[in-house]
Order: structure tokens, then sequence, then C-alpha cells
């Protein structure tokens, strides 16, 4: 996945579940990120994290703290509304 494509997919689902795979382990993880700044509770977070021609700046509510993730290690991008939905119909 390209900077650009996964800008535009956080941005289409506001917050979102993103799938990477680790550089250090190799292994499949996740966290819920959002592009969207413009949060009182967001800005109250300290960001030192610089965005690098391959990386892209997140605020991630799962670790809750910004976070820099490699585009191209992205897997997938899955819409929380729509993680929150399938989850509500699990018994």
């Amino acid at each position: 996945m390209t900077k650009e494509e996964l800008i535009s997919a956080v941005r289409e689902s506001g917050d979102a579940i993103i799938n990477y795979r680790s550089a250090e382990s190799n292994k499949l993880k996740y966290n819920t990120c959002t592009l969207d700044f413009d949060n009182a509770y967001i800005q109250t977070k300290q960001n030192r994290a610089k965005e690098s021609e391959d990386t892209v700046l997140m605020f991630c509510w799962d670790v809750d703290a910004y976070r820099l993730l490699k585009a191209s290690n992205v897997t997938s991008v899955v819409p929380l509304s729509s993680a929150l939905k399938e989850g509500k119909n699990v018994r």
C-alpha cells in the first residue's frame, strides 16, 4: 500500500483498524487509529514523531499515543464502524 492509498482509506473510514506486519518481528499486528486530530482529547497528547516519505502519522486509540505507520507494511484498513457492527451480532 502506498502512503497516499493509506491516507485515503483512513480518511474514508474515519476511525479504522489498521492491520500491518511488524518490521521487527514480521508478525501481524493492528492498531485502532484516526487521522482526525481535531479532538480535545487527542490535542492533549504530545507528538514528537515526524512523518517521512513512507510513513503516516496517526493517533492510535488502543495505545493512547501518536504512531508512525509505514504504509508498505499495512495489509488492510477496516472501518471501525464496520467492525463494531459485525461484533454486535456475535454471541
